[in-house]
């Protein structure tokens, strides 16, 4: 019983859940534009915030950043900034647009009143670079999602004014031709957050009542 106990209390401390996305490198209409190559994100989570890591192959001050979550049933197949972006069918209830030549409040939370984007509610982030990584912090409950639940989200990188994305993580070859083009986004990806304590806690209790009977 002592053992139980003790496997539980480990299991508890270490609530936390993360996932590497790659992406292919030189798939963009413009390959000398590094910064706006996606080589991979970072989604991980605590079960209170998501933190998101995205790295491109070069860095800008000018880059642009977009990233776009369904996390329920409806939504909006529009983005909150208006840029020239198919999401090939998904409908999103939430979007972050976000920049980095601002050294704070470089981020825009805005999420789908289920008839427009509520501009008069958004929230804004600061987010933080290192290398060709920048990274943002938000509450999975601003996302309205709850412990174990599943993200399903595409991250792209773009210019400035109504350019398009010019690299989605969720395709491995060019989202675009060209500036002028909209961007199409392939399939979603999905995270799933770390379960509630008390699921882990059961899970590990189960495991070991497996490993008694063995």
């Amino acid at each position: 019983m002592r053992a139980c106990m003790l496997l539980a209390v480990g299991l508890l401390a270490s609530s936390a859940n993360a996932a590497i996305y790659t992406d292919n490198t030189f798939d963009t209409f413009d390959n000398g534009l590094d910064n706006l190559d996606i080589a991979s994100v970072d989604m991980s989570d605590d079960g209170v915030n998501l933190t998101i890591a995205v790295t491109t192959r070069g860095f800008q001050t000018w880059t642009k950043y977009m990233m776009y979550f369904d996390t329920a049933a409806g939504g909006t197949t529009s983005n909150a900034w208006s840029r020239p972006v198919d999401l090939n069918g998904r409908e999103i209830e939430h979007y972050i647009g976000s920049w980095v030549d601002a050294s704070s409040n470089n981020s825009q939370f805005v999420s789908w009143t289920g008839s427009a984007w509520n501009w008069g509610s958004e929230m804004y982030l600061t987010n933080s670079v290192s290398g060709n990584t920048v990274t943002w912090t938000v509450s999975l409950a601003s996302l309205g999602v709850s412990a174990g639940q599943t993200i399903y989200f595409d991250i792209a990188t773009s210019g400035g004014g109504n350019d398009p994305g010019v690299d989605h993580l969720s395709r491995s070859d060019a989202a675009t031709p060209g500036w002028g083009s909209a961007s199409v986004a392939g399939g979603f990806l999905g995270y799933t957050t770390v379960p509630a304590p008390g699921a882990i806690a059961l899970l590990g209790l189960a495991g070991l009542a497996g490993r008694r009977r063995r």
